[in-house]
């Protein structure tokens, strides 16, 4: 499950920074742009390409990859436990992990994790994809030292400006209930109105991938050569 997000956060996002490339150069610029169809059916191509394509091949080749080589260790492990095993040990294969569900987790209720970071990895591959169009050289890089200024800022905005505004207490279940220190047994906790935590969980899964696509859209629209 590790490997299979991993290498879909790395080479998804190296892909994507390379979506809009011909426009770092000024000959491949021009001729993308002089291209016979509108802004919006080129990004649409490149969304296309890039996202759900990829996607589809990257875990085809994943499952292809990890279905021979679970198949191999467990005949490598097989023969081992045959030679060394005692009567009370019981071979036990290793199986082809679900990444897209996590039974263990589901069957208690929570929430799947898998499906979260499959929208946090489409939301960061947007941003790759919008600085491919922003940045001429080098995107890749650019980009990622873009998100970690963004991110240290996200931090640090909501641990030191956020908490100076607050009184004593902490955020409880979310940003959108806080419980005080009251110096007493009682507790005392401060909710917003349920649509609001409902509306801001919402915009934070569902939210950013297609907001980013819209920026991209409208850069293409506006981009110079």
């Amino acid at each position: 499950m590790s490997t299979y997000f991993v290498g879909l956060f790395i080479v998804g996002c190296l892909y994507a920074s390379t979506l809009f490339s011909e426009l770092a150069s000024k000959a491949k610029g021009i001729n993308y742009l002089s291209l016979p169809a509108s802004q919006l059916e080129k990004t649409l191509c490149a969304l296309l390409y890039g996202v759900v394509v990829f996607f589809i091949a990257y875990t085809l080749i994943f499952y292809l990859s990890d279905i021979i080589m679970v198949k191999v260790g467990n005949e490598i492990a097989y023969t081992y436990w045959q030679k060394h095993h005692s009567t009370a040990q019981v071979f036990r294969p290793q199986e082809v992990e679900n990444v897209f569900w996590n039974s263990r987790r589901m069957n208690t209720g929570d929430i799947n994790p898998y499906f979260v970071i499959l929208l946090s990895y489409f939301a960061v591959q947007s941003a790759y994809i919008l600085g491919s169009v922003y940045f001429s050289r080098f995107s890749f890089i650019k980009t990622t030292v873009a998100l970690l200024v963004l991110w240290l800022f996200i931090i640090v905005f909501v641990g030191k400006v956020m908490d100076s505004f607050m009184p004593d207490g902490n955020y409880f279940e979310g940003l959108t209930s806080y419980r005080l220190n009251t110096g007493s047994n009682e507790e005392k906790i401060i909710r917003l109105p349920e649509w609001i935590n409902s509306g801001a969980a919402f915009l934070l899964k569902y939210a950013f991938a297609p907001i980013l696509w819209t920026v991209t859209y409208f850069r293409v629209k506006e981009k110079e050569i």
